[in-house]
């Protein structure tokens, strides 16, 4: 297992991605693909260059090119899919496209997100889901499709249960996210069971914490109560990360733990910095 950043955070470090690495001490991220399959971020292209396309085998060469020649890796594909938009066919084809470019460059999984961008009848959106995904696996051999736990649908147990087991593949996993079940309202104690009933589907990880009043953190509570109050860096919150990663080591895990800090809007920019270099040590102190 090791310590990872979602590279939306590094600009929070230096302008240039592989220096807030260096700062950070990580080597590790997770790249968001938008639909155009593209890559062009500032911190990452040099000047003059030109996006890279990972719709093709040089474009998909180049960015590992520009990973391996830094020491660094990609650890997945972010993809903000929404299997309810009314072109399921073009979300089916970003998702297979960002799983065939997975496959090529040796990234171990894509993550997914099974949440509802518009009303849609829950069965009719299962079966949107689960026919994208078994088409991307189909469309691969080795990358692991991580379906996060995330917004009002995918932080249920019983979805999450009912997904995996209609998909059907042993590479149809979970993107555990430690904050979303806790900030779904699901007790502490709770957040830990689940946790525990998924470990052996984890295939990738999201790292967050949230910091409740006592009173509220054994209860159910509504759905992402206070979270712009209570949001926190991962090393001030209630969830424990030295046990999750017990659970996660107990169900066969040896990926990532890839911080995702939505509290740094709190904190002057120094601030952001220094609590993103706090959280990397803390993590590789439950590791």
């Amino acid at each position: 297992m090791h310590v990872a950043v979602l590279a939306g955070l590094l600009k929070a470090v230096d302008p240039d991605w592989f220096e807030a690495m260096r700062v950070l001490d990580v080597n590790s991220v997770e790249l968001t693909l938008e639909k155009s399959c593209t890559v062009d971020a500032a911190g990452l292209l040099r000047d003059g260059e030109e996006p890279f396309d990972l719709r093709t085998s040089e474009g998909r060469a180049a960015l590992k090119g520009r990973f391996d020649e830094n020491g660094a890796i990609i650890n997945a594909f972010m993809l903000g899919t929404d299997f309810a938009a009314e072109d399921l066919e073009a979300e089916t084809d970003w998702l297979v496209t960002a799983c065939e470019a997975a496959d090529e460059m040796g990234l171990p999984a894509v993550r997914v997100d099974c949440l509802p961008h518009r009303e849609m009848d829950g069965k009719k959106f299962e079966d949107r889901c689960v026919g994208a995904i078994r088409t991307a696996l189909k469309a691969t051999s080795s990358v692991k499709l991580g379906m996060e736990n995330h917004g009002h649908v995918s932080n249920r147990p019983e979805f999450i249960e009912k997904m995996l087991d209609r998909v059907g593949d042993g590479r149809m996993g979970l993107t555990l996210d430690t904050g979303n079940l806790y900030w779904f309202g699901h007790p502490l104690e709770h957040v830990y069971e689940i946790m525990e009933r998924f470990a052996n589907r984890v295939c990738h990880t999201h790292v967050k914490n949230i910091s409740f009043p006592a009173e509220l953190r054994n209860v159910r509570r509504e759905i992402g109560l206070g979270y712009a109050e209570y949001v926190c860096p991962v090393h001030e919150g209630d969830v424990d990360h030295r046990r999750v990663v017990q659970i996660l080591k107990a169900g066969g895990y040896d990926g990532d733990l890839s911080l995702e800090d939505e509290s740094l809007s709190k904190f002057s920019q120094q601030g952001q910095k220094e609590n993103l270099k706090k959280s990397v040590e803390h993590l590789k102190l439950c590791l």
